[in-house]
């Protein structure tokens, strides 16, 4: 009987002593903060990475020693060397567990994960006499989304440069827009082919006859194009638009005055009909540039780039955002910031100080004290 009571006593000795346990240790192979920014031991060499699932008030020591520790969120990192077997961990309050061994020895550069089993808190209780009371403290946190951002309005003005088999063409390119807008786009090459007598094909023979004209060799073109279309913010000034339109491209050939002079249009080289556009526009400061591609009846391609201004409003709405702690007993705490750089601005056009909300603020919180006490 006595020896049976001694082993109980030991047993529950050793259960007080240590009141937590390992709940699980295993390798996480697509980490690889190990391997990324290595920590290297005396001997230079790559350690192992053991991430602890524990707080922060936890120490640990191992036969090898401990390299380097970093407190996280929620877990404590160990840079230990490589080839440890055992971890000694300990608890100020829930005693020590001493050498854990590992399922099998650290590897270098390799990152593990270690989950401990705490112990539920228990409540504080406080003895008043013959009263026993529970006192539980509850925090309630309320977060307030930032605003989000709404976009000036900005107009665009680009002069356009358009490359093609004749020659360039130039034109105008202007866009209206927040987040979505649209734009206009016309482009020629201030050239005209002027009147002509009939038409050839691109060998210069005429229609319904055998024998080809001769030419002089002096040719016209006529190219332009206008399109209008939608143009959207993608991100930190970059837009991206399209649209479709209406197109031309015609060449005519002169004839010799003993073919009877005048110019023939050549219907094989000629293209007209619908049109499209895709490209980007980007924009620093005030400084715009685009590059595109145009196209006439997915015949006649045109490659377009430009160069201009942005002209932008720029409102400021006011807003806050931060985060509201209140502790249900006898204080109330407040943080909060303001979004908005210039609230604080002379030439803002809402004339709100800084330190005006910041009172307001600290009013509410006092009001609400009170309540509470």
């Amino acid at each position: 009987m006595m020896i049976l009571l001694f082993i109980l006593s030991l047993w529950s000795a050793s259960v007080q002593a240590q009141e937590f346990s390992v709940a699980g240790f295993r390798l996480l192979p697509n980490d690889v903060s190990a391997f990324i920014t290595p920590v290297r031991d005396l001997n230079d060499e790559p350690c192992a990475l053991v991430k602890v699932e524990a707080p922060s008030d936890f120490a640990f020591s191992t036969p090898l020693g401990i390299v380097s520790r970093k407190d996280k969120v929620g877990e404590i990192w160990l840079y230990l060397p490589k080839g440890s077997k055992l971890l000694t961990i300990k608890h100020p309050e829930w005693g020590v567990l001493r050498d854990y061994r590992f399922s099998k020895p650290l590897e270098s550069r390799m990152t593990y994960e270690l989950k401990l089993k705490l112990p539920k808190p228990t409540p504080i209780i406080q003895e008043k006499h013959d009263t026993i009371v529970e006192v539980k403290t509850v925090i309630d946190t309320i977060a307030i989304p930032q605003v989000r951002k709404k976009m000036p309005l900005a107009l665009y003005t680009l002069a356009t440069l358009s490359l093609h088999e004749d020659g360039p063409s130039y034109g105008l390119f202007f866009a209206l827009m927040r987040r979505h807008g649209f734009f206009i786009h016309a482009s020629s090459n201030l050239k005209s082919i002027g009147s002509t007598e009939g038409t050839c094909n691109k060998e210069g023979f005429t229609p319904g006859s055998s024998i080809k004209p001769y030419y002089t060799g002096n040719t016209r073109h006529q190219n332009y194009t206008f399109t209008a279309g939608a143009i959207h913010h993608i991100t930190h000034g970059f837009c991206l638009f399209e649209g479709v339109g209406y197109g031309k491209a015609a060449t005519a050939w002169q004839q010799t005055e003993s073919s009877g002079g005048g110019y023939l249009l050549n219907e094989d080289l000629t293209d007209k009909g619908f049109a499209a556009q895709l490209g980007v526009l980007a924009s620093f400061n005030r400084v715009s540039i685009a590059a595109s591609a145009i196209t006439i009846a997915g015949k006649q391609w045109q490659g377009s780039i430009g160069i201009g201004i942005k002209i932008a409003s720029n409102p400021q709405p006011i807003g806050f955002s931060g985060i509201l702690l209140a502790k249900r007993r006898n204080s109330f705490y407040c943080t909060y910031f303001l979004h908005n750089r210039n609230v604080a601005d002379t030439k803002s056009p809402y004339p709100i100080k800084r330190l005006e909300v910041i009172r307001w603020f600290n009013q509410k919180s006092m009001v609400f004290n009170q309540s509470l006490s």
